[in-house]
């Protein structure tokens, strides 16, 4: 869903943004959403929602919300990862501990915070990993994904933030 007009000056704050698209998930009955990134364009602030799991954030079921500076309109929905991903699952337990992965990450990095995380892969599926926030060089925030059966890195990511909000790249 996307709506097309010209949004006049912002006059809301993130934080006012984010609990108006959390209750907007609510009213149409979508659940146990967590916000990660955000980013503003045109006078939309575009917040994407990742399933919470228990406690594994999932990734692969992504759903954005486009929330107009100016009055707080709801201007864009977007749940094709959702509805495409979204299915119960049964989690295996994690035979690896969060100390074995931290060890597989850099020592090039400080590691300041972590959480269990399901990504998508590069071949359409998903795996579930232990996300590393890392400090690196030039004080970049870094976050690193270690495989919790396998203890392989499957994926690093620079976070970008800026004025006009938070994405990876």
């Amino acid at each position: 869903m996307r709506k097309n007009r010209t949004v006049n000056d912002s006059k809301l704050a993130y934080d006012e943004m984010l609990e108006i698209a959390q209750d907007y998930l609510q009213d149409i009955k979508i659940n146990n959403m967590k916000a990660t990134y955000y980013y503003t364009d045109n006078g939309v602030c575009v917040i994407n929602f990742a399933y919470l799991d228990g406690k594994t954030i999932c990734y692969t079921d992504l759903v954005k919300v486009g929330v107009a500076t100016d009055t707080g309109e709801i201007m864009f929905l977007e749940t094709t990862g959702y509805l495409t991903n979204h299915t119960t699952r049964a989690f295996h337990s994690i035979e690896t501990t969060v100390e074995q992965a931290k060890q597989k990450v850099s020592s090039d990095l400080e590691i300041i915070g972590y959480s269990i995380t399901l990504i998508p892969t590069d071949t359409g599926g998903e795996v579930r990993c232990y996300e590393f926030l890392c400090h690196g060089e030039e004080n970049r925030e870094i976050l690193v994904y270690i495989n919790v059966q396998s203890l392989e890195e499957e994926q690093i990511y620079i976070l970008l933030k800026n004025d006009g909000g938070i994405l990876v790249k």
